[in-house]
C-alpha cells in the first residue's frame, strides 16, 4: 500500500477530488472509473442523503468515465417508510455527468429496484477494451449471503462469450462477493449456486476482477481464487468499521472512513484509490493484470 502525499494533489476548499500533479513521465491511464457501494439512504445516525450528494459531486470532479453502485442503495428498503427514498436516490444519481449503473443489495427489494432504478437487475457496460457485467446476487433482508441462479449463470456465460470474441477484459460487479471470507471477516459470500458460479469463474480467464460491497470493512481484497481474479470489497459510502484485518489473508487498507474508490485502468494493472468522502485520496492499491 502506498499512502498518497498531499503534495501530489491539488486540494480544494470543498474537499472534492482534485487532479494529481503528474510528473512529465508519469503514465496516463487508459481510462478511469468510479465504484460506490452501500449508500444506505434513510439509515439513522448520519445524513446519508447529504453524504451521497457529496460523493456524486466528488465523482463529477474526478476523471471517472463511468460509475457503478454495488447495492444497498436505501437502508431497509423493504419497509414502506423507506421506499419513498428510492426516487430521491435516483434524483441524486442523475446528477452524475457520466454514465452510471447499479445493482440491488440485500436492503433493496427487487421490485423496488426494478420500479425506480432500472428494469433489469443485470446489465452490461462497455468502455474501450473492457466489459463490465453487473448482476444481483444478494438474499433479501434478513438474509446476508449471496445467490446466483442457473438463469444468471447462463446470462453471464453468454456475455462472457461475447467479451471473449471481442478480446475484452471483464469486470464483475455485484453486492455479495464470491470469496469465502472466514473469520476475522464476517463470512458473507455467494453460497447458493456456488459450485456452478465457481465453474464459470474458473473457465473464463477474461475475468480480471470482481467488485462487491456489503461488508462495511473499508477496502479489502484477495487474489487467490482460480486464475488470480482480484476479488475486492469496496469501502462503503455510508459507514465502515475497523475490523482489524491488516494481518488477515489478502489485503486490507488501514482506513475506515466513509469512502468510494477511483480506479485507474492501465494495460498491466488496476490502481485502486481510496477516496474518503470530503477528504483527499488517502491510499492506493495496485492490482497486477495478466
Amino acid at each position: 500500500m502506498n499512502i498518497f502525499n498531499r503534495r501530489d494533489f491539488l486540494a480544494t476548499s470543498a474537499g472534492l477530488l482534485a487532479a494529481p500533479l503528474l510528473a512529465a513521465d508519469s503514465p496516463k491511464p487508459d481510462f478511469t472509473f468510479a465504484l460506490c457501494t452501500d449508500t444506505h439512504l434513510g439509515k439513522p445516525g448520519a445524513d446519508y442523503v447529504k453524504r451521497m450528494r457529496q460523493t456524486v459531486a466528488e465523482i463529477n470532479a474526478s476523471p471517472a468515465e463511468l460509475t457503478i453502485f454495488c447495492g444497498d442503495l436505501v437502508d431497509s428498503g423493504e419497509t414502506e417508510a423507506r421506499q419513498k427514498l428510492y426516487p430521491e436516490w435516483v434524483d441524486i444519481a442523475k446528477e452524475l455527468k457520466k454514465e452510471y449503473t447499479a445493482v440491488p443489495g440485500n436492503h433493496d427489494p427487487v421490485e423496488m429496484f426494478k420500479k425506480h432504478i432500472r428494469k433489469e437487475t443485470e446489465g452490461v457496460l462497455e468502455f474501450k477494451d473492457y466489459r463490465f457485467l453487473t448482476f444481483a446476487d444478494a438474499e433479501p433482508n434478513p438474509g446476508h449471503l449471496g445467490v446466483v441462479t442457473p438463469e444468471q449463470i447462463k446470462w453471464l456465460q453468454a456475455r462472457l462469450d461475447e467479451a471473449k470474441k471481442k478480446s475484452q477484459r471483464v469486470v464483475l460487479a455485484a453486492h455479495v462477493i464470491y470469496h469465502e471470507n472466514k473469520h476475522p471477516d464476517v463470512g458473507w459470500y455467494i453460497k447458493t449456486g456456488r459450485a456452478e458460479f465457481a465453474k464459470l469463474l474458473a473457465a473464463n480467464k477474461q475475468i480480471v476482477a470482481f467488485f462487491g460491497g456489503h461488508l462495511h470493512c473499508g477496502l479489502r481484497g484477495w487474489s487467490d481464487t482460480f486464475h488470480g481474479i482480484h476479488e475486492v470489497i469496496l469501502p462503503c459510502v455510508s459507514y465502515n468499521r475497523d475490523r482489524m484485518l491488516q494481518n488477515a489473508p489478502g489485503f486490507a487498507i488501514a482506513e475506515s472512513r466513509p469512502a468510494w474508490v477511483l480506479v485507474d485502468v492501465f494495460p498491466t494493472e488496476l490502481v485502486l484509490k481510496y477516496k474518503p468522502v470530503g477528504a483527499d485520496i488517502a491510499a492506493e492499491k495496485k492490482l497486477a493484470l495478466k
